[in-house]
């Protein structure tokens, strides 16, 4: 028998559910409390506002995110073409019904336009460190353009943001094919 979450992550849980399904802004601290069925006051104890339930939202998204992304890439250490392929295949792996509205990251950019709110910090952090990253494993490989992470973060972020049109499958495929195509002519 499995225990049951702590009264932070049975919070959290709903939070970032409804957060992603129906959008940050919408949901008010209410319907947390409501939906889990904890006390507005244990609310508060852990979440002293609605920013620091967001940002704990987005920080457990991009961990949970990169522990996916270091485990892909650590599985091809010393062959940066086969990183960038597994780094991409792990973002392709997100492309799931959860994930049917795209990057949690680029949801909270579109809603939070404020430079100084937490949500836009987070969501700009993690596409600095993606861009990093991408970046880290080019120059392994002994490529040093800096404008080449750039678009190849463009083409992922394109894709998430493709998943209303084009649906989670085709966009997953699409950023497959475009991304290979990238890595290939860049690191041959």
């Amino acid at each position: 028998m499995s225990a049951r979450p702590s009264s932070r992550q049975r919070l959290l849980d709903v939070a970032s559910d409804l957060f992603y399904r129906e959008g940050i802004r919408a949901i008010s601290m209410d319907a947390i409390v409501e939906k889990s069925g904890v006390s507005k006051a244990t609310l508060y104890r852990h979440f002293p506002s609605k920013d620091d339930l967001i940002a704990a939202y987005l920080e457990a998204h991009e961990h949970h995110i990169w522990e996916h992304f270091d485990e892909a890439i650590l599985k091809h250490e010393g062959s940066p073409k086969a990183e960038l392929t597994s780094l991409v295949d792990a973002v392709v792996e997100l492309f799931k019904p959860e994930y049917y509205r795209g990057c949690p990251f680029l949801n909270a950019f579109a809603e939070f336009s404020n430079a100084n709110h937490p949500a836009h910090r987070l969501a700009l952090d993690y596409n600095l460190a993606l861009r990093a990253k991408i970046l880290q494993i080019c120059q392994k490989a002994g490529k040093m353009d800096e404008s080449w992470p750039e678009q190849l973060l463009l083409v992922i972020n394109g894709a998430y943001s493709s998943i209303p049109v084009l649906g989670l499958t085709k966009s997953a495929n699409q950023l497959k094919k475009i991304a290979v195509q990238m890595i290939n002519q860049y690191l041959d």
